[in-house]
């Protein structure tokens, strides 16, 4: 999963932008993270609702860290007077340093209650919630918990032993790659890797793809997808005579890589991806087959995606990938989607509603690797830099507007209420510090 985030620091040096920009803001002053446990592609670490920016990162150890681990610590912060006052909470003290896999993600819901996924990596779901909105000063553990011996068997050993089907708030078990995105409406979403059949060997765990969306009103969290009977001896259910799990991808040849997701006006659900090949020898970091899906209503149960349905057309079967993705629709429904081919320039994809069909795939400039659009249906792109590039519908990319300097691996989100992003990058080529800006489009 690294290499994704290392190209993102070679292009950090790229030259500042001369265009007009709109107005900047430092948010957050640098903050100290880990330079070796912070360095993940999939994690949504930053969220803004309400005039309150939460961010979350993988931080160095101290005297309370339990030895041999890394902290997880999570931050928000608000305009009191016109200053920018922030509040910090350690939310675990052995998170295991992992560089590509344990780092947290966040989101706040409707109501403003922050989610905190964090420290996973093939274990059960280490997952909390704030106690009060907006406030970052208490949370609730609404995972699955863990123990220090546990925990010390996959750091030392590398073995992880969770048979049952999962016990946390959110469905399954043996989690990865836990990311947040919300649609219009603001509800929460959530997709990450699991294990179908928890209690097999290693190989016959089914890796699949999970999708589960939260309904505020209810707090509980419901898997998206389709249900796969599960046998004896695939998961421990407690009093299940007839047990299931939902799925939103799977395929017994490949495991799939890091679903991104999207959501046009209707709130239909867009979803991109890649698969490893299980038979390749390769990394987790090597994927194929980028794929694509639309759920027009993720509350109702849909067919399961494998390596065959939704390909994007236009790549050969042996053609090869980063993991990391960005997914954005455009103002009149088209897919934008960002696909990362190792060794070439990051490519803009997009899917014209009206046709049903892929574009030819463009190199983004910069090889920005992430995309949004604003409530004015302006594009963006956000490359390292910080460079951003700005298209009007059917228009051409602006000369970079430039932010900062030595910057990279940009993770922006779009408050349409200020009209405003808020973005995420880290100092280069160090990374060990995190500095969040403000850039006004008003």
């Amino acid at each position: 999963m690294k290499l994704g985030f290392h190209l993102s620091c070679l292009l950090a040096g790229l030259g500042i932008g001369l265009a007009q920009a709109g107005e900047v803001e430092l948010v957050m002053s640098p903050f100290e993270i880990s330079p070796q446990g912070d360095v993940s592609v999939f994690a949504t670490p930053i969220d803004v609702q309400n005039g309150v920016v939460a961010v979350a990162f993988v931080t160095a150890p101290d005297v309370d860290t339990t030895p041999g681990y890394v902290n997880t610590v999570v931050r928000a912060g608000s305009q009191v007077n016109g200053i920018w006052q922030w509040t910090t909470t350690r939310i675990d003290t052995h998170t295991l340093l992992d560089p590509y896999h344990t780092q947290p993600s966040l989101a706040f819901d409707r109501n403003g209650y922050l989610h905190v996924a964090y420290n996973l990596h093939n274990l059960p779901w280490q997952y909390v919630v704030s106690h009060q909105p907006y406030d970052v000063s208490q949370f609730d553990f609404n995972g699955q918990p863990v123990t220090l011996g546990q925990l010390d068997e996959l750091r030392l050993a590398n073995k992880t032993h969770y048979p049952d089907a999962g016990k946390a708030a959110i469905p399954g078990n043996q989690i990865t790659y836990p990311a947040f995105f919300k649609n219009h409406a603001g509800d929460l979403y959530v997709s990450y890797r699991f294990a179908m059949r928890p209690a097999r060997g290693w190989e016959e765990r089914a890796r699949a793809a999970g999708v589960a969306r939260y309904d505020a009103d209810t707090r509980n969290w419901i898997a998206v997808g389709g249900s796969v009977p599960l046998g004896a001896g695939d998961a421990e259910y407690a009093g299940k005579s007839n047990p299931s799990t939902t799925v939103f991808a799977y395929d017994p040849g490949y495991i799939p890589y890091l679903v991104t997701l999207a959501f046009d006006t209707d709130d239909a659900l867009h979803a991109v991806w890649t698969w490893w090949d299980r038979a390749s020898n390769e990394s987790g970091a090597v994927t194929v087959l980028p794929s694509y899906r639309k759920l027009a209503d993720p509350k109702q149960s849909s067919a399961i995606a494998n390596a065959v349905t939704g390909r994007i057309p236009g790549w050969p079967t042996n053609a090869v990938f980063n993991t990391a993705k960005s997914l954005a629709i455009a103002a009149n429904g088209d897919v934008l989607a960002i696909l990362e081919p190792q060794g070439r320039n990051r490519k803009l994809l997009r899917l014209d509603r009206a046709t049903g069909t892929w574009g030819a795939a463009e190199d983004t400039p910069y090889s920005a690797s992430k995309i949004l659009v604003d409530r004015d249906g302006n594009e963006w792109l956000f490359a390292s830099g910080l460079n951003l590039f700005k298209r009007a519908p059917g228009g051409n990319w602006s000369r970079p507007f430039g932010i900062g300097r030595n910057l990279g691996d940009p993770r922006p989100v779009y408050s349409q209420t200020e009209h405003s992003f808020y973005i995420l990058p880290k100092t280069c080529p160090a990374r060990d510090k995190a500095v969040v800006y403000r850039y006004r489009l008003d």
